[in-house]
């Protein structure tokens, strides 16, 4: 018997007429079915992690940090005084985010925050939603700093222009987002739309780290023989032309991942999964937005200092928290300090993938 991944499901609930709501209801109570669609729903959410409903708020975001793509929830509305509730939304299925599988909630607070009080001035515990944003953040940021995918995304059809200085070189081609996981499909495609070839999927060769594409047929086909008289897949109308636009339409995911079985990718420990130094540098970015929080409920956000004096007896507590630091402010500064050594290593290394392949 195998158990489901255990991955944080992310799940957006929308209440669109939420002032309507409002007069009778105040939270969102949260369920889950581990059984399918139709199985038994049993509640994943408590007094504390009840959204809370707000007026002119329509979209509300939970994390269940301990989900499955194979997982099922519904919700209702609840009254936190009266107890009432209304009837159950719609069941629907739960919706992985690939930050959260990147740097998960529990890698956070264990590799990053551990010794921090994670607790709010009543006791209860920060909420999941808390940490969640700030991975999301950190991975979106990582991205725009080395402009390459870092979650699998998919390109349904990306152009590429035709080069005839590169028709020699087995239709050397190169995708605009690096590195590969793999590539689904190439297809050649004239002005107005007519495919010329569609290629088989073994002729495609992909250098994942770089991008870089090349159509290589096997011995012995009639491919080989095309190949090698320069332009016979292109017709003689445009035979002679050094360059055609958008001749070539690729289809592929990019990012880190493992390529799905049948698709043009060779397994890479590299690039099967995120590399460790890249998660280290998420991990150390998202934990500051928390260390801030942390830093600011030690004692109040900006005290310094608090005193307690009872018939003589006194008591003062002193933190390193002020109007401009916080209460975690040292590993704030250390994690600052890796970052700034990290990024740029990084950025040299993805920046050079293309120089190197080519």
């Amino acid at each position: 018997m195998s158990c489901p991944l255990v991955i944080p499901i992310d799940l957006t609930i929308s209440v669109p007429d939420v002032n309507d709501v409002l007069v009778d209801f105040d939270r969102i109570q949260i369920f889950r079915s581990t059984n399918g669609e139709g199985g038994a729903y049993q509640e994943i959410t408590a007094t504390h992690t009840r959204p809370q409903l707000a007026a002119n708020v329509v979209a509300y975001d939970y994390t269940d940090a301990l989900g499955s793509s194979s997982y099922w929830y519904k919700y209702r509305y609840y009254n936190s005084v009266t107890f009432a509730f209304d009837s159950f939304s719609t069941a629907q299925p739960g919706q992985e985010d690939p930050a959260l599988s990147i740097v998960s909630i529990d890698d956070l607070k264990t590799n990053y925050l551990f010794g921090v009080d994670l607790t709010r001035d009543d006791g209860m515990p920060y909420p999941d939603s808390v940490f969640a944003h700030y991975i999301r953040t950190a991975v979106s940021w990582m991205e725009h700093k080395l402009d390459i995918p870092i979650r699998p995304l998919d390109i349904e059809e990306e152009r590429q222009d035709y080069m005839r200085e590169d028709y020699g070189k087995y239709l050397w081609t190169e995708v605009d987002r690096f590195p590969v996981i793999h590539v689904e499909s190439v297809r050649m495609v004239l002005p107005g739309e007519q495919t010329v070839q569609d290629f088989k999927p073994e002729w495609i060769h992909v250098a994942r780290e770089s991008g870089q594409i090349q159509i290589v047929p096997g011995p012995g086909t009639a491919g080989t023989i095309l190949l090698g008289a320069a332009g016979a897949w292109v017709p003689f109308i445009y035979g002679s032309n050094r360059y055609i636009p958008d001749l070539f339409r690729i289809k592929y995911r990019a990012g880190f991942g493992r390529p799905a079985p049948g698709m043009a990718g060779i397994n890479d420990p590299q690039l099967d999964v995120v590399p460790y130094m890249l998660k280290d540098v998420i991990g150390k970015f998202a934990s500051c937005g928390p260390l801030n929080i942390a830093g600011d409920l030690i004692a109040g956000a900006g005290v310094a200092s608090q005193s307690l004096g009872i018939d003589g007896l006194s008591q003062s507590i002193s933190t390193t928290s002020s109007a401009t630091n916080a209460g975690y402010g040292a590993r704030i500064i250390q994690y600052t300090k890796d970052l700034k050594d990290m990024v740029p290593t990084l950025i040299r290394y993805y920046k050079g993938l293309r120089m190197r392949a080519g």
